[in-house]
């Protein structure tokens, strides 16, 4: 379980980073801002599913 939520991390990682890429080259600004945000929130989740795995290591330990 802890196993997939770090899997799910990294994809949200790349999302964000494909999000930001487009952002850089989007052909107006409220393309871009957009853009902006979607990685904003991809990183937010990425930084709450390694959270719970963090927790997670420290709830049972030996994994």
């Amino acid at each position: 379980m802890e196993h997939d939520r770090i899997l799910q991390a990294q994809v949200l990682r790349v999302k964000a980073l494909k999000c930001r890429r487009w952002a850089d080259i989007a052909c107006d600004s409220e393309s871009a801002a957009r853009l902006a945000a979607m990685a904003s929130d991809y990183d937010g989740q990425a930084d709450a599913l390694e959270r719970d795995v963090a927790a997670l290591g420290r709830v049972q330990p030996g994994r």
